[in-house]
């Protein structure tokens, strides 16, 4: 594979990134602007093609543009995804906190001193937050505001919103808070039971993914002669790159299927 294409994107990813980085001010915006570009799949499976091709040509630009660019971005989307559902959790036992606090008289602020304290990361270091920003001067409602949409979780957004109406135009929190508790209560319950009903299918896509790697491995560990037509000839690597995107598209919809919203 010609290596011209890729000397040119690398120059011009750099050239693009070059020029951004010249028009910002301080040095901690230029850092955090260059933690972004590095953060970018692009870039990624790009310096993967490139490092891989610098091992080992062709099948070596692949393998390095799947681990450095794909398998990144899946690693912090199940890590995102189990922060998410570990945040829903908490705010269980969060909320029912608050709403005692609330009941035995202590104000907002205290509730969350409260809550920061006696909970776990993430939901304490988000109340720790909001709290530190109140201190800072910063109003509440605007710290409450921040918090939600640096969560970005649904559950938290409608504690924030039923937090800043009662601070803006009054009403029982007490009572809100005990609704929204009970919602998501249902809402877990039946999270948990779609994950059990779908758990066949989940181990379904597993087996699908991980199967003709395996078998592929395996026959090539046995029969070398068998699989190197696949990987010397033009047509039998057509043939494995069909199939490996056929892999991936069976994979992602047995994902979708199985994926259900409570």
């Amino acid at each position: 594979m010609p290596i011209m294409p890729l000397y040119f994107l690398s120059f011009l990813c750099l050239g693009l990134a070059w020029q951004n980085m010249g028009s910002i001010g301080s040095l901690r915006e230029r850092l955090k602007e260059l933690s972004r570009l590095a953060g970018n799949p692009c870039l990624r499976a790009l310096a993967g093609a490139f490092l891989g091709w610098v091992l080992g040509e062709t099948w070596g630009m692949v393998l390095g543009a799947a681990v450095f660019g794909i398998f990144p971005a899946i690693a912090a989307s199940r890590r995102q995804r189990r922060q998410q559902a570990k945040l829903e959790l908490q705010l269980l036992d969060g909320i029912t906190l608050m709403q005692g606090g609330l009941q035995a008289g202590f104000n907002l602020y205290q509730t969350l001193e409260l809550v920061a304290r006696e909970m776990e990361p993430p939901l304490a270091d988000i109340c720790s937050r909001i709290i530190s920003e109140v201190q800072l001067g910063v109003p509440m409602d605007t710290a409450w505001e921040r918090a939600g949409k640096e969560t970005a979780n649904e559950t938290f957004s409608e504690l924030v919103t039923a937090v800043i109406i009662q601070r803006q135009m009054g009403g029982d929190l007490i009572f809100v808070l005990g609704t929204l508790r009970e919602s998501l209560r249902q809402r877990l319950n039946l999270a948990a039971k779609l994950k059990t009903a779908t758990s066949q299918g989940r181990l379904t896509g597993i087996v699908v993914a991980i199967l003709p790697i395996a078998l592929g491995g395996i026959i090539h560990l046995i029969m070398p002669e068998f699989i190197r037509p696949l990987l010397v000839d033009p047509i039998g690597q057509l043939l494995l790159g069909i199939a490996f995107a056929l892999e991936v598209v069976g994979t992602w919809m047995i994902k979708r299927i199985c994926q259900v919203d409570p």
